[in-house]
């Protein structure tokens, strides 16, 4: 199929744990410092967490995803904040996206291009609407040799070595491409120890669908307050978790 399945990850938003808030943490701490102009594309947003993120901080953000349903729930989430006014949510495939050229200052793509048959073309879009010059944040797993039952779950259909993203990065139309390591030490412990165990629990009682609320907020709050000792390892080459890459879009794309 051209476009990322509907799995149960992307689809109960009760799942995104302190590994989710963490790395969104990475990316806004990246995003703002590089940005020209305030006018941003949140690029496969699934439930909005990192597109509330960006409008808190003044960004205005027009947020896609493949899926109908996460969609609503964003707009849902933007209406409660008084925020969908000047805050687009459009459903779309990212492939082939239904967006103007050079409509935006930058663009986020972050967990999405693993789920997609074709991320070279998506990433020719995301080239396509960006402004030259335009900041394009991209984050996703890490390490092929890691993939396992939990990667098939939720869709992935492949996991990056940092030399094939910067490679497709840089087809796509970008340059000044920077490619690092993110999620040790911590964050790998987390999801091979707690997170892998606590879904296959989820999924035998469910039947093979991910039941049960959000964890304990305090043990939530504990965790990522926790995770933030991998900020301290980003870039280094040991066992990392994902990879996160940042690149300007050429004048010429493509």
């Amino acid at each position: 199929m051209s476009t990322a399945e509907a799995h149960d990850w992307g689809a109960t938003p009760e799942l995104y744990g302190p590994r989710h808030d963490y790395r969104e943490s990475l990316v806004m701490r990246r995003l703002l410092p590089a940005l020209s102009g305030p006018e941003v594309l949140n690029a496969g947003a699934g439930a909005g967490s990192l597109t509330l993120k960006m409008i808190d901080a003044g960004l205005r953000v027009t947020s896609t995803d493949y899926s109908p349903e996460l969609c609503e729930w964003t707009r849902r989430a933007l209406r409660e904040r008084g925020a969908l006014e000047g805050n687009p949510v459009v459903a779309g495939d990212l492939q082939a996206i239904d967006l103007p050229d050079a409509a935006f200052d930058g663009a986020v793509c972050a967990e999405v291009l693993e789920h997609l048959d074709d991320d070279r073309a998506a990433l020719g879009e995301l080239a396509r609407v960006l402004r030259p010059g335009g900041f394009l944040l991209v984050t996703v797993p890490a390490n092929p040799y890691r993939y396992d039952w939990t990667d098939r779950w939720a869709g992935h259909r492949r996991r990056y070595e940092p030399g094939v993203l910067r490679e497709r990065m840089e087809e796509a139309g970008f340059e000044d491409v920077d490619v690092v390591g993110w999620g040790f030490p911590l964050t790998g412990f987390f999801h091979r120890h707690v997170y892998r165990r606590a879904l296959a629990k989820r999924l035998e009682a469910g039947g093979g669908r991910a039941t049960g609320g959000a964890p304990p907020r305090l043990a939530s709050r504990v965790v990522r307050a926790a995770l933030e000792i991998d900020t301290a390892f980003i870039g280094r080459r040991p066992g990392y978790h994902g990879l996160l890459a940042t690149a300007r879009r050429r004048a010429e794309p493509g």
